[in-house]
C-alpha cells in the first residue's frame, strides 16, 4: 500500500528507477480517499526528496511532478508540498 511505496521510495532514495516508479504509484493511488492518508505517510516529502536527489533526472522530475499535481487537488496538500520544497 501506500507505507510499502513511500517506504521504498525513502530507503532507495538514490535509485532512479525506484524514484520513477514510487512517484507514479503514488501519483495513481491519489484518489480523494488516499490523499490525506499518502501526506500522512510522508509521500509528499518522498516525492520531493526523490526530486532532489535525482535534479538532473527527467523521468524523476516529470514522475514527480505529475504525481504532486494529483496531490495538490486536496487544499491541505498544497501547504505540506510548498513546506517540503
Amino acid at each position: 500500500g501506500i507505507e510499502a511505496v513511500v517506504a521504498g521510495m525513502m530507503a532507495h532514495g538514490l535509485n532512479a528507477r525506484v524514484q520513477v516508479e514510487g512517484c507514479a504509484a503514488l501519483r495513481n493511488l491519489a484518489t480523494t480517499e488516499n490523499m490525506t492518508a499518502i501526506a500522512k505517510a510522508g509521500g509528499i516529502e518522498a516525492v520531493v526528496a526523490g526530486m532532489i536527489a535525482h535534479g538532473s533526472d527527467v523521468e524523476v522530475q516529470e514522475a514527480g511532478c505529475l504525481a504532486l499535481g494529483n496531490l495538490a487537488w486536496n487544499d491541505e496538500n498544497n501547504s505540506a508540498i510548498v513546506r517540503a520544497g
